[in-house]
C-alpha cells in the first residue's frame, strides 16, 4: 500500500467508533492501524486485532474524547494532561501507530 498524506479535514471527531458487534477477519497490522486512524474500526476492534500494545494511548484518547486521526490534538492533550513518564509512552505509541499504518500525518508525529 502506498503511503499517503492524511488529510485532517477528512476526520470527523464525532465519528469515534468505540464498540460494534461486527466480526472482522484477521487484519494485517498496517491495515488495522490505518482503519483506526481513519475511524473505520473501533478501539475495541483494534485491540482485538493488534493486542494490548497501544492500551495506554487508547485509554488516554477515550478519557479525553480524542480521535487518532487528529494527531496534533492528541499531542496537545498529551502535553497538557499526561505526566512526564506518560507523555513518553503516549508519544511513542502514537508515533508507532502512524509508522505501522503507513500514513503520514500533516505534522507533529514522528
Amino acid at each position: 500500500m502506498a503511503k499517503e498524506e492524511l488529510d485532517v479535514q477528512e476526520i470527523i471527531p464525532g465519528l469515534i467508533v468505540r464498540h460494534t458487534n461486527r466480526r472482522l477477519g484477521k487484519l494485517e497490522t498496517s491495515e488495522a492501524c490505518e482503519r483506526l486512524i481513519m475511524g473505520r474500526i473501533s478501539f475495541s476492534e483494534f485491540v482485538d486485532q493488534i493486542g494490548e500494545g497501544f492500551r495506554e494511548l487508547l485509554d488516554f484518547m477515550t478519557e479525553y474524547d480524542l480521535h487518532p486521526g487528529r494527531p496534533d490534538e492528541v499531542l496537545y492533550c498529551v502535553d497538557c494532561y499526561a505526566d512526564l513518564y506518560g507523555r513518553s509512552i503516549l508519544r511513542t505509541q502514537l508515533e508507532r501507530l502512524y509508522h505501522l499504518s503507513g500514513l503520514v500525518p500533516n505534522r507533529g508525529v514522528g
